[in-house]
């Protein structure tokens, strides 16, 4: 037990340091439109800089991907968003090999995601959902898994990830995302359910996503930003797949129709 401890507290001297994020978010729009949209932004930042050490190549990727998610924050025509995502991916496959690049555009669509659901009227609150899932899986996951330990997940991707912590994830934000939805007086419907286990399941994606992808470039942490966590890819990966799901699906209908 004693070993674990430290560990812990590290997690949770790096969680305060998130603490002035939160509450940005929560002072409401756009504050939390942009505080989103700029730890997107750090993320590719983080990318970039792991990919390449040439500083020429790194910021013109930064530009590249960052761009693509300001065709939506600025509402260009759904057809010159096609076409820059196709260019996008013909840059980053003909000039990396294809596990970095295929970061590279999960990234991408993070950012569109994020422009998409700028405009939704509804962001805060399904933002707040998404947060707080996330963040619960997360948390549930590792305690579960630090505590109880057990048959490892992936052992060749992430080797401190195992089956228990999967499954405490899923509780864990199963039970937080229904919460939320409660306090945000949204009627909890079988299709709410499954889309809460979806979001816990998609968040684990992520992470695992991360992991392979730091694997690929040799890297344990992504940055160096956060004590206990490494850097903004390392703390926000669980949001990689849900971000889009909400964005480029109908699941948002759910919340508010």
């Amino acid at each position: 037990m004693r070993d674990k401890l430290p560990d812990i507290s590290r997690r949770m001297t790096g969680m305060t340091l998130l603490l002035p994020l939160l509450a940005i978010f929560f002072a409401g729009k756009p504050f939390s439109q942009i505080i989103v949209f700029l730890c997107g932004i750090v993320m590719v930042f983080e990318y970039c800089f792991l990919i390449t050490k040439n500083s020429a190549s790194r910021f013109a990727l930064i530009g590249l991907i960052c761009c693509f998610g300001l065709t939506t924050l600025f509402s260009v025509e759904p057809l010159y968003q096609l076409l820059y995502l196709v260019l996008t991916a013909i840059i980053l496959f003909r000039f990396f090999p294809y596990q970095t690049s295929a970061m590279g555009l999960i990234l991408a669509l993070l950012l569109y995601s994020i422009g998409k659901l700028w405009h939704f009227p509804f962001f805060q609150e399904v933002m707040a959902y998404i947060i707080v899932t996330v963040i619960s899986v997360d948390i549930g996951a590792y305690i579960v898994g630090r505590f109880l330990g057990g048959a490892k997940l992936m052992p060749v991707v992430s080797p401190a990830k195992t089956i228990s912590g999967a499954i405490g994830g899923l509780v864990g934000g199963l039970v937080a995302g229904l919460g939320m939805c409660y306090f945000l007086n949204i009627a909890i419907t079988q299709e709410l359910v499954f889309l809460t286990l979806a979001v816990a399941v998609l968040a684990q994606a992520g992470d695992i996503t991360e992991s392979f992808f730091k694997r690929s470039v040799n890297a344990k942490d992504s940055a160096k930003i956060i004590p206990g966590h490494g850097g903004f890819m390392d703390r926000f990966d669980g949001y990689l797949y849900v971000i889009p799901l909400f964005a480029l699906s109908p699941a948002q209908g759910l919340f508010f129709q």
